[in-house]
């Protein structure tokens, strides 16, 4: 078998760029849930640092195995990564509980809701009992060739489910940002099942050279990427809808006695800017802006932004 590239330099180039997209990702997360202040932006940090803990973990037995050539040496290091990534994994799972907790995806499809909950509560008893057999030192039940198999299927209707989920969730009153999460998310975990599937084949049917690598490691790839352009979409500005509106005429300011902050505020709201995002923009409290808003409404005369909109562009 040719190799163009050496197995140990791919595997190397893949793990920096995952892992540099992981923590800009991780970074991004920061900054969306600064913006948006959204509850699932801020769950999000807690499944994507779980994430990189377990990829750390496989580059650093990676690491033992190939440079320092400490794996496969001493039953003792083996026992001890296998111990680290089960309760890793179990954390991950028990992450993606905690974010299907949220009220949107409760509501957004119970039965899907249901189902994605059991299969993921299903998965973490499934890592539970790996735990367990480790521990107690019987692992044949775990390793027989069934176990591995059901194991995998509930793990792909697990991500399947969340997956469509996600995209289910999406409406059209959310931010733009979190619309590109949800679709963005929701495609790369609906993908985790073909994924999986070949790289079965690939290690049952072929020489698969590059593990520990995962073809699923392309999926966290496409998350990092969807994040960092959520990320990016809500740093952008957005001169569309201020175009529309138009630069506010000194005539009706006067005639609406808007102060110059008020006027501002008008601007920020026409380009579709919430009230986390103001405040950011402006380096206010969020309280602040909810005070001017309501300043704004009160004389305009109005009860809602796009009344506000209406009646300024008028």
């Amino acid at each position: 078998m040719v190799r163009f590239f050496p197995m140990k330099h791919f595997i190397l180039l893949v793990y920096i760029l995952i892992f540099s997209t992981g923590f800009a990702s991780l970074a991004g997360l920061g900054v969306l849930a600064v913006r948006l202040s959204h509850p699932f932006v801020k769950r999000m940090l807690l499944v994507q640092s779980l994430f990189i803990a377990n990829l750390a973990l496989v580059a650093i037995y990676y690491y033992t195995m190939q440079v320092v050539e400490l794996v496969g040496t001493s039953s003792s290091i083996d026992f001890t990564f296998g111990i680290i990534a089960t309760i890793l994994s179990i954390a991950l799972y028990g992450s993606l509980v905690f974010l299907l907790s949220l009220h949107s995806f409760r509501t957004a499809n119970k039965s899907l809701y249901k189902t994605a909950l059991a299969l993921c509560l299903t998965t973490i008893a499934i890592q539970i009992v790996h735990l367990l057999s480790a521990l107690l030192g019987s692992p044949g039940l775990v390793q027989s060739s069934l176990w591995q198999v059901a194991t995998y299927l509930i793990i792909a209707l697990a991500m399947g489910a969340l997956g469509l989920l996600l995209i289910k969730s999406r409406t059209s009153n959310d931010h733009p940002s979190l619309q590109i999460l949800f679709k963005g998310i929701g495609l790369c975990c609906l993908l985790f099942v073909p994924m999986g599937a070949i790289e079965y084949v690939l290690e049952v049917f072929s020489l698969y050279a590059y593990q520990p690598l995962s073809l699923e490691y392309l999926l966290y790839l496409g998350i990092n990427i969807t994040i960092l352009l959520a990320a990016v979409q809500v740093l952008a500005k957005q001169p569309k809808s201020g175009a529309a509106f138009g630069e506010l005429s000194l005539e009706t300011a006067k005639r609406f006695l808007l102060t110059a902050r008020e006027q501002e505020m008008a601007s920020l709201i026409a380009q579709g800017l919430t009230n986390k995002e103001i405040a950011f923009r402006l380096g206010i409290s969020e309280a602040t802006v909810r005070t001017h808003i309501y300043n704004l409404f009160q004389k305009v005369g109005v009860q809602s932004r796009i009344e506000l909109l209406n009646v300024l562009h008028q």
